[in-house]
């Protein structure tokens, strides 16, 4: 039986602190309309939108706010699948990762093996598994400061940190604030 109180929809506190937390991660607090290729030459629009992007494609700014939302919660739906209730701030940390790796790779990971057996806390701490990708197509461990990568390593850090209730998504967000995550930084996306 699926526990839909795990769920992040629209109007809900975890919504609203997902779709924060993501627009700090994934374009450094802003909507971009244009469609740009992230660090890793993924196509994205809005402030993290991946699903169906191309690039050359522009959108409103009401159509990044109404795809993220349903992107947020689609992303949450493996935590469907955890048999209890978790906390606000354990879906948010949840949710914002499955949003940079994808449904699939949070449905499958040890991170949910974690949670149906209970170890919240040790689900939040393999959030920092997740702490590679392919750059150029070769796999990069972004833990290392000088990886090309290492933003991906500070959110994970902030991930796990909200997940256990050290730090506030406000202070995840000023975390990332400053570094080249995504938009004009990384792609060609001046008017």
């Amino acid at each position: 039986m699926k526990n839909k109180r795990n769920l992040v929809v629209g109007g809900s506190l975890a919504m609203a602190m997902v779709a924060s937390m993501t627009a700090y991660f994934e374009s450094s607090g802003k909507v971009i309309t244009k469609a740009y290729l992230d660090p890793v030459g993924i196509p994205t629009i809005c402030d993290g939108i991946t699903k169906g992007v191309y690039i050359g494609m522009e959108v409103t700014p009401e159509w990044c706010r109404l795809a993220k939302e349903k992107e947020i919660t689609n992303h949450s739906r493996p935590l469907q699948d955890v048999p209890y209730d978790l906390k606000v701030r354990e879906k948010v940390a949840f949710t914002d990762l499955a949003f940079n790796i994808g449904e699939s790779g949070l449905a499958s990971s040890t991170i949910m093996r974690k949670l149906k057996s209970g170890d919240t806390k040790g689900a939040c701490d393999a959030i920092l598994m997740w702490k590679y990708a392919k750059i150029n197509g070769v796999k990069t461990d972004c833990s290392k400061q000088s990886s090309g990568c290492h933003g991906i390593w500070i959110r994970r850090n902030a991930e796990r940190d909200v997940c256990l209730g050290t730090i506030s998504v406000r202070d995840a967000q000023k975390l990332v604030i400053n570094l080249p995550v995504g938009g004009e930084l990384w792609g060609d996306n001046e008017d």
